[in-house]
């Protein structure tokens, strides 16, 4: 979880992990082989050295980009029949939307709407509004290793592939599959951006530093403190209409009845987001996985990535549950629940709780409209 106006980390949560005590006083033999003998790997901070594939968490910087080089327009309609062929190739959706245009197909989440998008938009078009939210680029946190993801081109197919293109890489592309790859620290960074504007921060885990202040005199403070500003890596330029129209969509997809997360959504906070079901590649075996537990891994992953409140944005947050399966029904929940837990208990204060979820579009964010001026860093 982050702020959205300054980029700062509330939480992060990597799991499985393992007690640092256990290493106090040295690991048995048995026990390092078993940290290190562990499919899920629970030595890695999976928050910003792991990548996956993003899922349909990618569509709203897609749609922007099909937008912004006026690929589509917000009315243009596609037909989706659950299937799109190309060439040899069936594409398929996880529905029958028939005829359906960009908004409804960020809250449905129609596949066969966006295969034809990034169709028209092109990958590298795509790839570039990506990278500008930081996508394929390490996010400077400074902690831990973390990897850079990859926002694939298509030069990079020609060069990875033997020159052997393909259009199906770029339908992949427009719904977050193929080679495309992301950390969950590099998406939330990117969802709050979109929530304040178009800023992006670099994580910062340190908001300031307090120590003893020896010289003080009588009546002075006893401690000085240092104060760390945020850092923005950059401003992405985005048109204020197309911002407002795809955050607009975002709301519609836990709020409007027909949003893959409107199931999950809570009474207590107003939250906008999309929702992620991003595929794997399917083993038969493996070393070190039990043959009884192949399923777990051949099941997809669970994404949600949103913020909150809508009309005024304060919080970013990312849930991915490896092998979750669905993201509407395993990742949104515990989203929800985060951001209930951090408005009800943390800041209970807050005023901006939502009062009647699924009434419908709501005005755009605050943060959107006039972005707040923050000092600038840099990396």
């Amino acid at each position: 979880m982050f702020e959205v106006k300054t980029g700062r980390i509330l939480a992060l949560y990597s799991k499985p992990g393992v007690d640092p005590n256990d290493f106090v006083s040295g690991l048995t033999q048995k026990q390092a082989e078993g940290i290190l003998a562990n499919p899920l790997n629970p030595l890695i901070d999976k928050t910003m050295y792991a990548t996956y594939p993003p899922g349909s968490t990618i569509k709203p910087f897609a749609a922007l980009a099909a937008l912004d080089t006026h690929s589509i327009t917000p009315r243009t309609t596609e037909t989706c029949e659950h299937i799109h062929v190309e060439g040899k190739t069936k594409f398929k959706c996880e529905g029958f939307h028939g005829d359906i245009q960009l908004h409804d197909a960020i809250v449905r989440s129609c596949n066969i709407y966006f295969y034809k998008l990034g169709k028209r938009t092109g990958m590298d078009n795509m790839s570039a509004l990506s990278a500008d939210f930081g996508f394929g680029q390490r996010t400077g946190i400074g902690i831990n290793s973390e990897v850079p993801g990859l926002m694939p081109t298509k030069a990079w197919y020609n060069q990875h592939y033997g020159g052997q293109w393909r259009l199906g890489f770029t339908l992949l592309a427009a719904i977050g599959q193929g080679n495309t790859k992301v950390t969950p620290l590099q998406l939330a960074m990117a969802y709050a951006a979109l929530a304040n504007g178009g800023t992006l921060y670099a994580p910062q885990v340190v908001r300031s530093l307090e120590s003893p202040n020896p010289n003080a005199l009588p009546g002075e403070p006893g401690k000085a403190e240092i104060d760390f500003p945020p850092r923005i890596r950059r401003k992405v330029v985005i048109p204020p209409d197309n911002l407002r129209f795809v955050l607009d969509a975002l709301h519609g997809v836990v709020n409007d009845p027909e949003g893959t997360a409107y199931r999950e959504r809570t009474a207590k906070v107003d939250v906008a987001g999309k929702t992620g079901t991003s595929q794997v590649s399917k083993i038969k075996d493996r070393p070190g996985i039990d043959p009884h537990t192949i399923w777990y891994f051949n099941r997809d992953h669970a994404w949600f990535a949103g913020f909150a409140p809508f009309d005024d944005p304060e919080v970013a947050v990312v849930v991915l549950v490896e092998h979750g399966g669905g993201g509407g029904h395993n990742a949104a929940p515990i989203a929800m629940r985060v951001l209930e837990d951090y408005f009800g208990k943390i800041k209970p204060s807050h005023d901006g709780l939502a009062t009647s979820p699924g009434t419908g579009h709501k005005p755009a964010p605050a943060a959107m409209k006039q972005p707040s001026a923050v000092p600038a860093g840099g990396l």
